[in-house]
């Protein structure tokens, strides 16, 4: 594969092939030449496009004390409705003595059985209850209904950097989205529809629509994903995937559509490609394909109750499988991504479509039963932290611009021309295509690899503590219980301020939107039915 020259390169050879040329004034050409602005990048300079999904993490609560993102420091927090002035940090109705009937968000220690931690319900009535119409009070609530006192406070935990040192390294050295959503108020098998589909099917005429995560829909469904449409326009893709992260019990969603079973290249591109062996291996070959979505081992996914430290591990195996050929990583992009928040709290309430909008409502009848009466609305689903990794996205950016998952299928879009499948009205006017976390047009490319904190797989707080892991990865067995410490108010976030790009989608259409909100609540005609 060819190398990109620098400029001082050029500069360099075209002197010594004319270095014979009598009365050539070199000097003067020299500086001209190495005085020359370089290149800004630009999105058609993007050949390789990866996504990599990760498991149940909201964004609060993962990098919720990042310095300069929309987190616990946010000003402009939603207060409780129940007229006492609190933020809905002060999540209501927790009844044990002493903390005044509200819990704050509380730090997961590592070392104190913070590491791996009970798996909460994140189903689509749960989280519908938790969103609560946009008050974002039900939280905690929803969760001691669920859970119990036991493991019901687990919502309101959150890790610091010291927890999660590789991920806010990377947010430092690259750009972190504080206003990505994930697309569904739901589980993982609907947003993960929704990463290659833009789409769950509401209506019912392809099979779903599908609002819970299932072990008994393989072949079921049958409507276009993006996948078809990249290799209808000579888009290259492929899927890597762990051996063990198939559906009936995986999160990878080509096994649920029937015509990734029926047709062999469909099928090739899907469920042939080993997470990491082939994708290290096309990596260092150059092959890599224009498009790839990367699901790791189960293990490794940091779906409690698996080590957060695990998916760490996984995300710096991908990045330097990119970086260890510096021709690949030259012209790639990254996105790291949670498929949804797993049932902790996020505060920032998402928007969602008005009642009724066609494709954001469920419009069978009867629901089906794992909706529990809930039509909707589909989404936007809470705040899940983005990583964008790329030398286009490299100074520690923050971006705000509002996006959701069919913003990694809008840059497909954007970049390669393949229009999204299936993708609302409603959903492309509120959420972005990500190119507005880039530098593109404005700087120029920096493929330095930035030096980032070691990831193991052997961490003994993992190994021996409070993690249920074996030789082989998750045992099963059960995680002992947090102990809930007292309440010592809004958490703090790292001082400082961040650079940012500045946003081109959400505040465009925030106050219309405000609008429309303040006249349905009039109305009582908001939300959930």
């Amino acid at each position: 594969m060819d190398r990109h020259l620098t400029r001082r390169e050029l500069v360099r050879d075209g002197l010594a092939a004319g270095g014979a040329v009598a009365g050539l004034s070199w000097a003067s050409g020299l500086r001209g030449a190495l005085a020359a602005p370089v290149r800004p990048g630009r999105l058609g300079d993007v050949e390789h496009v990866v996504i990599f999904i990760q498991e149940n993490r909201s964004f609060d609560h993962y990098f919720g004390t990042h310095r300069g993102v929309r987190g616990f420091g946010d000003r402009h927090v939603r207060r409780l409705r129940d007229g006492n002035g609190l933020p809905v940090f002060a999540q209501p109705g927790y009844p044990v003595k002493g903390y005044g009937g509200h819990l704050y968000p509380f730090h997961l220690d590592p070392a104190k059985n913070g590491e791996c931690t009970h798996d909460i319900t994140h189903d689509w009535g749960p989280q519908h209850r938790a969103w609560n119409r946009g008050a974002m009070d039900g939280f905690l609530r929803e969760h001691l209904k669920s859970e119990g006192l036991e493991n019901g406070p687990l919502t309101m935990g959150y890790y610091r950097r010291a927890d999660l040192a590789y991920y806010h390294a990377l947010a430092d050295a690259f750009t972190i989205c504080d206003h990505y959503h994930c697309s569904v108020i739901g589980p993982t098998d609907p947003n993960q529809l929704y990463l290659v589909s833009a789409n769950l099917d509401p209506d019912g005429k392809h099979g779903g629509p599908l609002v819970e995560t299932t072990t008994n829909r393989v072949g079921t469904y049958s409507w276009t994903t993006m996948p078809e449409r990249l290799r209808a326009h000579g888009i290259s893709w492929k899927a890597y995937a762990s051996s063990d992260n198939y559906s009936p019990v995986g999160d990878t969603p080509f096994p649920l559509f029937e015509q990734f079973h029926s047709d062999p290249e469909l099928a090739a591109g899907a469920f042939s490609n080993d997470f990491p062996s082939r994708f290290e291996a096309d990596c260092a070959s150059g092959e890599l394909p224009q498009v790839s979505w990367i699901w790791g081992p189960v293990a490794q996914s940091e779906h409690p109750p698996a080590p957060v430290e695990w998916g760490e591990y996984t995300t710096d195996l991908i990045l330097k499988a990119l970086t260890g050929n510096p021709d690949l990583w030259a012209k790639t992009v990254l996105f790291v991504t949670w498929d949804e928040n797993g049932g902790f709290f996020d505060h920032v309430p998402p928007p969602v479509a008005p009642r009724g909008t066609r494709g954001e409502y469920l419009r069978v009848h009867p629901l089906p039963a794992a909706a529990e009466g809930v039509a909707g609305p589909i989404g936007l689903g809470f705040r899940v932290p983005m990583l964008v990794v790329s030398p286009f996205s490299r100074g520690g950016y923050v971006c705000s611009e509002r996006f959701d998952h069919t913003s990694t299928l809008r840059f497909l879009e954007t970049r390669f021309g393949v229009r999204v499948p299936n993708l609302t009205r409603w959903r492309r006017s509120v959420a972005g295509d990500l190119t507005g976390a880039f530098g593109f047009d404005t700087a120029p490319p920096d493929r330095s690899v930035p030096k980032l904190p070691a990831t193991s797989l052997g961490d003994p707080v993992v190994v021996t503590s409070d993690c249920p892991v074996g030789p082989a990865g998750l045992t099963g067995a059960p995680t002992p219980p947090y102990a809930v410490p007292p309440n010592h108010g809004v958490p703090k976030q790292e001082p400082g301020r961040a650079r940012r790009r500045p946003p081109r989608y959400g505040r465009v259409h925030d106050e219309r939107h405000r609008r429309r909100r303040r006249r349905r609540r009039r109305s009582g005609r908001y939300g959930l039915r």
